[in-house]
C-alpha cells in the first residue's frame, strides 16, 4: 500500500470513529428536544427557519433527486450500449449474462432494504399511541417516496434494460 492510500484509510478511520463518539455522546446527552431534526436541535432554529429548511430540503430530496437518478440510469444505460458496441458478436451473450446478474443482485439488494424498512415501520408502530399511529399511517400513504426507493431511501426501482437486447 502506498503512504497516500494508508493515510486516506487512517484519516477516513479517525473521522469514521469520531462521528461515531459523537452520535454516541449526542445521544447520551439527551440535549435535543424531542421531534425536532438534528440540525433544528444544534441550530436552535425557530418555527419559520425550521419550515424553509424543510422546504428547502424537500426540493432538493423530492424532484431533483428524482431527476438526478432518472439522468444516473440514462448515463448507465448509454455507457452500457457503448460497451455492448465494442464487443463482438460472440461476446455479447456474457456481457447479457453480467448485465442480468447484476440487475438481479440489485434487485435482492432493493428487497432487503424494502423488508428492513417494513419492519422499521412496524417496530415504530408499536412505540406510539394510537392517534399517533394513525397520523404516522396517513404520513406513510402520503410520502410513499420516502422509503426504499425514493428520497434518502435510495433510487427509484427501474426496469434494467440490457443494452442490444432489441438486436436478437
Amino acid at each position: 500500500m502506498t503512504k497516500t492510500k494508508i493515510l486516506l484509510v487512517l484519516v477516513f478511520l479517525v473521522t469514521f470513529a469520531a462521528g461515531a463518539v459523537a452520535g454516541r455522546l449526542s445521544a447520551q446527552s439527551g440535549h435535543r428536544p424531542p421531534g425536532r431534526s438534528f440540525l433544528a436541535a444544534e441550530l436552535n432554529l425557530t418555527s419559520e427557519q425550521r419550515e424553509q429548511m424543510h422546504n428547502i430540503w424537500s426540493e432538493v430530496m423530492g424532484e431533483g433527486g428524482r431527476r438526478q437518478w432518472e439522468q444516473r440510469r440514462l448515463l448507465g444505460q448509454e455507457r452500457d450500449q457503448a460497451i455492448a458496441a465494442l464487443m463482438t458478436p460472440e461476446q455479447k451473450p456474457q456481457y447479457d449474462k453480467i448485465l442480468q446478474d447484476y440487475a438481479r443482485k440489485v434487485e435482492e439488494l432493493s428487497q432487503e432494504r424494502k423488508k428492513a424498512f417494513d419492519q422499521a415501520v412496524e417496530r415504530t408502530k408499536q412505540i406510539l399511541t394510537p392517534e399517533q399511529a394513525a397520523k404516522y399511517e396517513e404520513l406513510l400513504k402520503k410520502s410513499p417516496e420516502r422509503g426504499p426507493g425514493g428520497p434518502g431511501g435510495g433510487p427509484p426501482r427501474h426496469s434494467h434494460e440490457r443494452p442490444g437486447k432489441d438486436e436478437k
